[in-house]
Parts: C-alpha cells; sequence; structure tokens
C-alpha cells in the first residue's frame, strides 16, 4: 500500500514537471523593450537622409546637364537636316536635268560629233561635271553620316536622361522614408531632448571679414532662422549645399550644386589654416558649411532646424574659394 502511496506520488510529481516544461514551451515570449534612442542616434538618423539628398541634388545637376546635351544636339540636327535636303535636292535637279539634256547621257551626244575638237571640249566639261558631282555626293555622304551619328547620340541622351530622373525618384522615396523614420526616433527623446534638438542658435554674430568672404557671409547670416528644406536653395528654404551656392553667388563666385563639387572647385587648406569664408565639410561629402571665424560656422543642418551658427565639430574637410 506504501509502495502505491509512493508511485502515485512519483508519477503526480512527473506529471507536474510535464506540465511545467509543456507551458514553458507554449509560453508567449515577455515583449522586449525597445533599445534606448539617444540624441545622436536621431541626429545620425537625419544625417542619413540629409546624405542621400545629396545624391538626389547630384542627379539633378546631371538631368540638367543631360537636357542641355539634348537641346543641344536637337538643335544640330535641326542644322544637319535642313543641309541634308539642300543637298538632296541639288543633286536631285542636277540628274534629272542630265536625263532631260541627254536621256543617254552626256557622253553619247559627243560621239556623234564629227569635230574632233568639240568632242574633246565636250569630253573635258563632261569630266568636269561628273567631278563636281562626286564632290557633292562625297559631301551628301558625310552630312548623311553626320546626322546618322547625332541622332543615335540624342537616343543614348534621352536613355540616360530617362534613367537619372528614374534613380532620383527612387531616391527621394528612400529620402521620404528616412526622414519619417528619424522623426518617429526623435519622439521618442524625452520632451526636453527634443526641444534641444530642434533648437537652433539664430543669434546674429560679429563677424570680421572683408572683400568677397564677406559678402558671402553676410548673405549666409541673413538666412538664419530660414528653415532647412530638401533640395532647398532659397529664397526661404535651404540644404547645405544650396546654401553655399547661393551665398558664395551673392558674392560674384559660381559654385557647384552639391558638396563634392562644391569642395573640388576650392583650394584645399588645413582645418587650422581656415578664415572667414572658406567652405568646411564632413569626409564623406554629405554635409557643408562656411566658417565665419573664432570657430563658427553657419550651416543649414537638417529638417526640423533652421540656418544657424553651429561650431566645427563633424567637420573635417576645408577649402578656400578663388
Amino acid at each position: 500500500m506504501a509502495l502505491s502511496r509512493t508511485r502515485v506520488r512519483r508519477q503526480g510529481l512527473a506529471a507536474a514537471a510535464a506540465i511545467a516544461l509543456i507551458g514553458g514551451l507554449f509560453a508567449l515570449p515577455s515583449a522586449q523593450a525597445e533599445p534606448e534612442v539617444t540624441p545622436k542616434d536621431v541626429e545620425n538618423a537625419f544625417h542619413e537622409a540629409e546624405a542621400m539628398n545629396e545624391q538626389v541634388n547630384q542627379l539633378e545637376v546631371r538631368v540638367k546637364q543631360t537636357q542641355a546635351e539634348i537641346d543641344d544636339i536637337s538643335a544640330d540636327i535641326k542644322h544637319d537636316l535642313i543641309e541634308y535636303n539642300r543637298q538632296k535636292a541639288e543633286l536631285s535637279a542636277a540628274i534629272v536635268q542630265q536625263q532631260m539634256d541627254a536621256p543617254l547621257g552626256p557622253t553619247v551626244s559627243l560621239l556623234s560629233s564629227g569635230d574632233p575638237e568639240k568632242f574633246l571640249d565636250g569630253l573635258g566639261a563632261v569630266q568636269a561635271l561628273n567631278s563636281t558631282r562626286a564632290d557633292a555626293l562625297e559631301q551628301f555622304g558625310e552630312t548623311s553620316k553626320e546626322l546618322k551619328n547625332r541622332r543615335a547620340q540624342l537616343e543614348d541622351r534621352q536613355a540616360e536622361l530617362a534613367a537619372a530622373k528614374k534613380d532620383a525618384s527612387a531616391k527621394q522615396d528612400k529620402i521620404r522614408k528616412k526622414y519619417e523614420a528619424a522623426k518617429a526616433e526623435l519622439k521618442r527623446l524625452t520632451a526636453e531632448e527634443q526641444a534641444a534638438f530642434t533648437s537652433s542658435n539664430i543669434d546674429m554674430p560679429e563677424v570680421d571679414a572683408s572683400g568677397r568672404a564677406k559678402i558671402a557671409i553676410d548673405f549666409a547670416l541673413a538666412q538664419l532662422g530660414d528653415p532647412y528644406v530638401y533640395g532647398g536653395t532659397g529664397p526661404d528654404g535651404w540644404d547645405c549645399s544650396g546654401l553655399v551656392m547661393k551665398a558664395w553667388e551673392a558674392a560674384g563666385v559660381s559654385l557647384p550644386r552639391v558638396v563634392g563639387d562644391q569642395m573640388a572647385a576650392t583650394t584645399r587648406i588645413s582645418m587650422g589654416s581656415l578664415q572667414p569664408g572658406d567652405l568646411v565639410a564632413y569626409g564623406d561629402m554629405s554635409h557643408i558649411g562656411l566658417y565665419i571665424g573664432n570657430g563658427r560656422v553657419v550651416h543649414a543642418p537638417y529638417p526640423g532646424k533652421s540656418v544657424e551658427i553651429t561650431g566645427l565639430s563633424g567637420f573635417s574637410v576645408a577649402g578656400r574659394v578663388g
């Protein structure tokens, strides 16, 4: 009887263990807490979107350049086509006239001439005519070849334009998604962190500059408080390279549209040699600003902020305009 009770107790313990094991296997996993987001994480998220914005800016430059090439090629084709039709008409008229004057060919009429001198003079004239016509045919062939080549170039540029527009559209969609993701991360910061992240230093500083550099800086400082806008080149919204381009444009200097090209148009200098008006950029050419002296930079940072004054943190390369 005791043995029976022991066996029952063991069976009960085994059943309880089995139930516990099964419960463990099928228990719902506990919700994992989302990783903590820091202001630096949010800054990086916005920076990724801005870096892609510069890629879109580069594609838009390519679109404009390709469209300009298409316009030039189309003008060339129009000119070539006029010349082609003119030469074709002249050759056609010459052939028709020849057949009207001598249906069996110009040489046949000479064979019936009994005057040797007339025959020789006429033969020389025919040879000269054929030589002239040969030159005309050669020119016509060259015009035809040029027209064909230009039409092939036009097709290539049109295909390139369509590809660039498609690529730009796809990247713009990615920018929107990255921007929305960045905004979502921003909302996970504390209210105090959000306020600090979106605040901009727009206090007008005193700048010791002269000449064109002063004009460029004054223009950029006049935009303090204007919002960051993807692809913005003013007058009421700016991205980083758009602000730099327009600032130096006000000083009479034409700079390219995007960060990498802007820096390539300068003379590289060390960060320790900075003077007001110099350009400063991130090493990956994703962001740029205008140095105004005393370790300060005026720039258009990222969506949610305005054109502001900041320090040199993050900027690692520098260039001097002109």
